[in-house]
């Protein structure tokens, strides 16, 4: 088992897309490892102003071999139906399907078709450019010479499994184990290995709130301290 992190950095995210654009990256990409057949343990997914990032914990290292059988025509059959059979079970001679028997219907075919599992680090290669392509956005734009559309200028990105990088590329831009921080206060950037030197290095020197349920506290305990400093009441509107 394995842990992975994916992080897309950008220029500025507008607040009103962050939380469905982090939601939206997580059902995408647990959606392409689940079909490939990897599996794990949990799946979770942060946000914030430059950064969408996906943490998978236990994730499988391989998917498992599957083995398939179909059922092809009776043995005799018209040459259309046995040529029928053998293009869709991936096969060029009849001879490499199995002869078996039913009592009543006699012998037919049957195509056993093996596909063997392959390496996380391979789907996730795969998947991830995938899902960063045909990402939507309520609005994106393209820039400099490249044909890629995100929110804003896809800086970096951040795929580590295990420790090591995954690698690929989306249109330039190289997948990698180092993000950045706050762009004043601790940009960086900052090497990640795995998820608790991830958020380590970015909520200490990074100065960088990962979560918005952490940005929203610091707002609000912001708010309580100036109104208990000043002695004003403070009507609590969690819209504005």
């Amino acid at each position: 088992m394995a842990d992975l992190i994916l992080e897309l950095f950008s220029e500025e995210i507008p607040a009103r897309m962050q939380a469905k654009a982090e939601q939206d990256l997580g059902a995408a990409l647990e959606k392409a490892l689940g079909e490939a057949g990897l599996s794990w343990a949990s799946l979770e997914t942060a946000s914030g102003p430059r950064r969408l990032t996906v943490f998978v914990d236990d994730l499988s290292e391989r998917s498992a071999d599957v083995k398939e059988e179909r059922k092809g025509p009776k043995v005799g059959a018209p040459d259309k139906a046995v040529e029928g059979f053998l293009r869709g079970a991936g096969l060029s001679d009849i001879n490499q399907a199995e002869v078996r028997s039913d009592p009543k219907k006699g012998d037919f075919y049957v195509a056993v078709i093996e596909t063997p599992g392959r390496d996380a680090t391979d789907i996730i290669a795969e998947a991830v450019p995938a899902i960063i392509r045909g990402f939507h956005w309520p609005k994106s734009m393209r820039w400099g010479t490249g044909e890629l559309r995100w929110v804003r200028p896809l800086q970096r990105i951040v795929c580590v499994l295990d420790g090591k990088i995954v690698p690929f590329e989306v249109d330039g831009v190289a997948s990698g184990n180092e993000t950045e921080g706050h762009r004043v206060h601790g940009r960086g950037p900052y090497k990640v290995l795995d998820r608790q030197d991830y958020e380590e290095s970015l909520s200490g020197a990074g100065h960088v709130k990962l979560t918005r349920d952490a940005r929203r506290e610091v707002i609000l305990s912001g708010i309580e301290k100036v109104c208990a400093d000043a002695g004003l009441e403070w009507i609590e509107d969690k819209g504005l």
